[in-house]
């Protein structure tokens, strides 16, 4: 799938995979972000090349999620246009699924529904009819 971003010149076309996601991701290094279903806060402490550091403010202990686990959370989304934290769990990462929807519902154009929760993907639509 590709489409015309705003932002690049006539002719240029973005690819729409999970490689535009991880600049969204690196701003967000140094915020505190909150799990989806709970409200309870982490930080992002450092985002690397491969990986993101998390630290839960309650524990304290860093968690390390590799890149290719958000970025293919992220292209799963996008082709379903809406993925739950089970779904992430049970496809990606048992362990960090709600670090992960809360990384990516941090991502613009990442809609949140409660209950249950779940992300929609709402980026990239030149209109609703």
């Amino acid at each position: 799938m590709a489409i015309i971003s705003g932002g690049l010149t006539p002719g240029q076309v973005l690819m729409l995979t999970g490689d535009p996601i991880w600049p969204c991701i690196c701003q967000l290094r140094g915020r505190e972000l909150k799990t989806l279903a709970f409200g309870r806060p982490f930080e992002v402490v450092d985002v690397g090349d491969d990986r993101v550091t998390l630290s839960p403010t309650v524990s304290g202990k860093h968690r390390v999620i590799r890149r290719s686990i958000v970025e293919d959370a992220f292209t799963a989304l996008v082709d379903r246009r809406e993925l739950t934290s089970i779904e992430i769990a049970e496809a990606f990462t048992p362990y960090h699924a709600v670090y992960v929807a809360a990384l990516l519902a941090a991502i613009p154009d990442v809609a949140v529904c409660q209950r249950p929760v779940r992300l929609i993907f709402v980026g990239h639509q030149l209109f609703y009819l």
